[in-house]
């Protein structure tokens, strides 16, 4: 329900902010990285879908009604469908997936370990799960602010500010092989791949 109430806002929000933040500008190249089959976990309102290259294939998956209608206005490049669907249960039979992309989705999403899960199993060996999330900042002022409105925000939106996505990955079965700071660090980009299972 609170994100088809957030289907309102997220994109006028988003728009806002990402252009003097540098957002926007990094969203386009994470996005360009995508490749072959791609799953965009928490698709949302579609953000991402004008900026994939014409030469992929994209299944969004969202569990919101509201926000799956606004990205259906969307258009892209690239071949796209979209399904109302849970990450934690992908309908998908493993290694599916050259791609998978998640933009603000980890650090909102329960279960994040279950939801990592998923994604490994759907990922190719070989493929790249491109991640932009918001994040713990090193500069210790903004981190008090930003801990403090994650109290609020984590209950309202689910956001939270204060998981280091970073490790998340790489407790779950990820090699984070690029990374990249915004906005003092509250914003982190993250190429990964799957690790070698022992």
């Amino acid at each position: 329900m609170r994100y088809n109430l957030a289907s309102y806002v997220y994109e006028p929000i988003n728009t806002l902010l990402e252009k003097p933040t540098g957002i926007r500008k990094a969203r386009r190249e994470l996005i360009g990285k995508a490749y072959g089959k791609v799953i965009e976990l928490g698709v949302g309102t579609g953000l991402n879908l004008p900026l994939y290259r014409e030469d992929v294939e994209v299944i969004g998956i969202d569990v919101s009604e509201g926000m799956l209608k606004k990205a259906e206005r969307k258009k892209s490049p690239a071949r796209v469908k979209l399904l109302r669907g849970d990450a934690r249960s992908l309908p998908f039979p493993d290694e599916s997936f050259d791609t998978a992309v998640s933009t603000f989705f980890l650090c909102v999403v329960p279960e994040k370990e279950r939801v990592l899960s998923e994604i490994k199993r759907v990922l190719k060996p070989d493929g790249l799960l491109l991640t932009m999330e918001c994040s713990p900042t090193r500069n210790p002022v903004f981190w008090n602010f930003l801990r403090g409105l994650s109290s609020l925000t984590s209950k309202i939106t689910g956001t939270d500010f204060r998981i280091d996505i970073g490790e998340l990955l790489r407790r779950n079965g990820f090699e984070v092989i690029e990374e990249k700071n915004l906005v003092n660090g509250a914003v982190r980009i993250l190429v990964a791949k799957p690790s070698p299972e022992p």
